[in-house]
Formats: C-alpha cells, sequence, structure tokens
C-alpha cells in the first residue's frame, strides 16, 4: 500500500455513468490495479509513446511555456505543433525549441487553414501509440495528460471535462452559459453519456482515433467524435478539470453574441445533423 494523490474522476461507460469517488490522499493497492511499483512507474509508462498534438495560429506568447510543462511531463512520445503559418510566427518560436526538445516536430501549412483539419493533420503524422490534443492558450493544464494517459489502461478515449464533479469553466459568463447550452441539447439530441461533447481537451487510443476521421470546420469536430466513437461501443472516460481565460493572445470562439452565432451555427448543425443520423437508424 502506498499513498497518492488522485481526483475525483467521472466516467461515462457503455450507456451507464460509473463514478469513481477517489479523493486526496486516497490509498491504493497498485498490485491490485495491475501497477505495481508505485507512482513513479505509473507515470513513468503512462506517458510512454504519446504523440500530442498543438494547433497553433497566432499563440506565438504560449507556446514555449505550453511545451516546457508538456516535456516536463512527457516522459517519451512526441509533440507535434500544427501551425496554419501564424502572422505573429508561433512556428518560428516553436521551431526554435527543437534542439533542446529532439522530440518536438513543428508543422508549418501554408495554404491550409483550420483547427479541425491541423488537428487531423497532426493524428496522420503521429506515431504513437496513444494520440492528444489540446488548446494552446494555457487555459488547459497539460500535466492532466498522466492522469489522462492512465484512465486508457480501461478505457478507449479520455475527454478533459469541465462539467463534471471536480471540473469548472472559469471563462466569462457569455462563453461559459453558451457552451453549457450547446452541450445540454446535444446530450439530449445525441444520448451521449459525456458531459462535455465540445472540450477540445483529448487523449485516445490511435486504433481508435483512427477510425473516426474528424468532421466539421471547426470544434464542432469534438461532438462529432464523442458520439461515433460511444456509438461504436468504445469506453469514453472524462477527467475533471478547470478550464481557466487564456492570459494571451485573443480567443479563436467567441466572446460575443455575433461571435457565437458565427461560430455557433456549425456546433448546433453538427448536433441536428448527428441527430437525424440518429433517429434514422
Amino acid at each position: 500500500m502506498m499513498t497518492i494523490n488522485l481526483e475525483l474522476l467521472s466516467f461515462g461507460v457503455k450507456g451507464e455513468t460509473l463514478i469513481w469517488s477517489i479523493y486526496h490522499t486516497a490509498f491504493v493497492n497498485f498490485k491490485y490495479l495491475g501497477l505495481s511499483d508505485g507512482i513513479f512507474w505509473v507515470k513513468l509508462q503512462a506517458m510512454r509513446g504519446i504523440s500530442l498534438i498543438l494547433p497553433t495560429y497566432n499563440e506565438r506568447d504560449n507556446i514555449a511555456p505550453l511545451i516546457t510543462r508538456i516535456f516536463s511531463a512527457l516522459v517519451e512520445g512526441e509533440v507535434i505543433v500544427v501551425d496554419d503559418d501564424s502572422p505573429d510566427e508561433t512556428w518560428r518560436s516553436a521551431q526554435e525549441l527543437c534542439r533542446k526538445y529532439p522530440r518536438l516536430k513543428v508543422h508549418r501549412r501554408i495554404n491550409e487553414r483550420g483547427l479541425r483539419s491541423a488537428i487531423q493533420a497532426g493524428i496522420d503524422a503521429a506515431e504513437g501509440e496513444y494520440v492528444g490534443w489540446m488548446d494552446c492558450d494555457l487555459a488547459m493544464p497539460p500535466e492532466l495528460f498522466v492522469d489522462m494517459a492512465q484512465c486508457l489502461h480501461f478505457f478507449d478515449l479520455v475527454v478533459g471535462s469541465r462539467y463534471v464533479v471536480g471540473g469548472s469553466d472559469q471563462r466569462s459568463v457569455l462563453r461559459r452559459y453558451t457552451s453549457i447550452a450547446i452541450n445540454i441539447l446535444g446530450r439530449r439530441l445525441l444520448g451521449t453519456k459525456t458531459r462535455d461533447l465540445t472540450s477540445g481537451f483529448i487523449l485516445s487510443k490511435r486504433s481508435v482515433i483512427q477510425k473516426f476521421p474528424l468532421e466539421g470546420d471547426y470544434g464542432e469536430y469534438c461532438i462529432a467524435l464523442i458520439f461515433r466513437t460511444e456509438a461504436s461501443g468504445y469506453r469514453v472516460a472524462e477527467v475533471p478539470y478547470r478550464f481557466i481565460e487564456r492570459t494571451s493572445g485573443s480567443s479563436k470562439t467567441f466572446d460575443t453574441l455575433t461571435g457565437f452565432f458565427s461560430r455557433g451555427k456549425g456546433y448546433l448543425g453538427m448536433i441536428i445533423r448527428l441527430g437525424f443520423e440518429r433517429f434514422r437508424k
């Protein structure tokens, strides 16, 4: 027996919600879990063979601190920056770190744009057994990938979630409540058990993620990915985290009602399309 620090986790599994209430300083028998050599061994193994994708556009001030934090947790594996030829030369800031981090790869896309296609390009280039991605504005904690990777011993896709116990959304009221509304609508129409359908904070077995090419134009890809993963019988887990406001740069989503209707129609359109698809079956 030994002491470790675990968060409260909520997992949606095959139509049911399984809640594991494991509080701080919980006592866990690693032999029982099949993890026999303690917490260092767990973290070491969890972060091997991972490909993490960072889709960037004008994130020059954030990219170096983010990469540094990732490699402090990533024992083996790779980080793939896919930059859409940022005017602030985010790609150049990332390239300058390649000598320090040999497992860092930077792809500068000249004639292609878009969040969904950038993530898909990273997936196609990934070599790790596990593939994940996150926003690059420091609003999401990259250290959470350690816990997410451990979950992949038991699940097929893991979502960093704002909407399970222990998670929260610290952004503006407009962005927080429009996100909640989209997620409630998505769960009702699509019948999913995952609570954060628009997370964008994902880690998956590569064998699973390769079966579901990303759909859509922007963040709505995440709704389709989770819907298809659950519908195909794969196990999806949610790990809570606190989503904060970016400290540098500008949001790529929306801060105003005009921005909501511009971006939000893509989310709503995806939910409606998948809803029709679900009920036709």
